[in-house]
């Protein structure tokens, strides 16, 4: 995959991407990680904008990698056996040709 870094928050998102991606099942920080995975699993496209990151020169992370671990574990999974398992109900090109079947 050509997206590295999906726990980078400095995105941006158009509000068909948004809407596309829903339900959105994070209420922490994982929600980071849920948006961009849901977002390519179900067809949106995306461009990486590459970001240079530097070591913290000063203070402490508040991320607690033992509380947020399954948090992210739980959200991969979930974007995993949705991928596998929903048969691409989800897919937006699936929802765009459906949509001109109906029209």
């Amino acid at each position: 995959m050509r997206y590295n870094d999906v726990t980078n928050a400095f995105k941006i998102y158009r509000r068909e991407v948004i809407e596309g991606v829903q339900p959105i099942l994070s209420h922490h920080f994982n929600l980071t990680v849920e948006l961009p995975l849901k977002a390519i699993v179900r067809g949106f496209s995306y461009t990486v904008i590459p970001l240079r990151w530097y070591n913290r020169t000063a203070g402490i992370s508040k991320l607690k990698i033992k509380e947020m671990g399954s948090r992210y574990l739980f959200i991969v999974l979930y974007v995993w056996l949705e991928k596998h398992l929903s048969r691409g109900d989800y897919h937006r090109a699936r929802k765009i040709a459906k949509l001109k079947l109906n029209a």
